[in-house]
């Protein structure tokens, strides 16, 4: 197979034209007709998992966050930008991403994130109209209403994380939103769409204070643990292809300490 058959195959899923414009996603680094063997699943491509995916063997590096978002001016050795895109050519490794297409896609992180609630009824919460059923998060019924405690409990064992939140811990809640990653701005879809708690990543301390005044709860779980599921989609997607797939075993940047 070539890299640009295995493009293929994660595009006929998750097309390209449902990133947003500033995006940068699809093929990256390296050539289209590079035989592929082995590929390398990541969250973030970086010279952590640049070099597991050299250890491993691997022909290509499929990410969901891309390697650049700026223009590139200069690759100079000795920077961690010019020694990653010297690893990877020297190891002839091609890099990958789908990003925002991923976060938007039908079967992308959000759709993953609310089943793996156990969200019924599921409701894309900002719709895109390039492709039904895509968007920016998603919504939906809890099975049966629960305290939001209870409720902030759960999404803490499910996705293996301590949480950040606000909101009444004794409010009994019925209706959940996810949004992938930093989405601080499906606050007010939430709670347009009468949700009573919203589960996302990256908010800053007077964003939870304008959600709670807003009366909505906030549950933020952080970024790697929100999107580090994409590995496992990716992998869904190329189960059949007959590739040989590494996962990547790069944990979440941050570390906790203390109560």
């Amino acid at each position: 197979m070539k890299v640009y058959e295995a493009a293929q195959i994660i595009e006929e899923k998750i097309p390209k034209n449902l990133a947003y414009a500033w995006d940068n996603v699809g093929l990256l680094v390296g050539g289209g007709d590079k035989p592929v063997k082995r590929v390398y699943l990541t969250l973030d491509t970086n010279i952590k998992t640049i070099n597991e995916a050299v250890s491993a063997g691997a022909d290509m590096i499929i990410s969901h966050h891309p390697m650049f978002f700026n223009p590139i001016k200069r690759i100079v050795y000795g920077t961690p930008e010019g020694d990653a895109v010297k690893m990877l050519i020297e190891n002839g490794i091609a890099v990958y991403a789908a990003h925002t297409n991923m976060d938007v896609a039908p079967g992308g992180i959000n759709d993953r994130l609310a089943r793996m609630l156990g969200l019924e009824n599921i409701k894309v919460l900002e719709k895109n109209d390039i492709c039904d059923g895509a968007g920016l998060g998603r919504y939906g019924d809890l099975p049966q209403p629960q305290k939001y405690s209870e409720f902030v409990k759960r999404v803490s064992e499910l996705l293996r994380t301590p949480v950040r939140y606000t909101g009444d811990e004794s409010r009994m809640i019925s209706k959940a939103a996810v949004g992938s990653g930093a989405c601080a701005e499906l606050v007010e879809p939430a709670q347009n769409n009468m949700c009573d708690v919203l589960i996302t990543a990256d908010m800053k301390y007077h964003q939870m204070i304008d959600a709670d005044e807003r009366g909505i709860c906030l549950i933020d779980a952080g970024h790697y643990p929100t999107e580090v599921c994409v590995i496992e989609i990716f992998e869904e997607i190329l189960k059949d292809s007959g590739l040989e797939i590494i996962k990547s075993t790069n944990t979440d940047i941050f570390k906790f300490f203390g109560a």
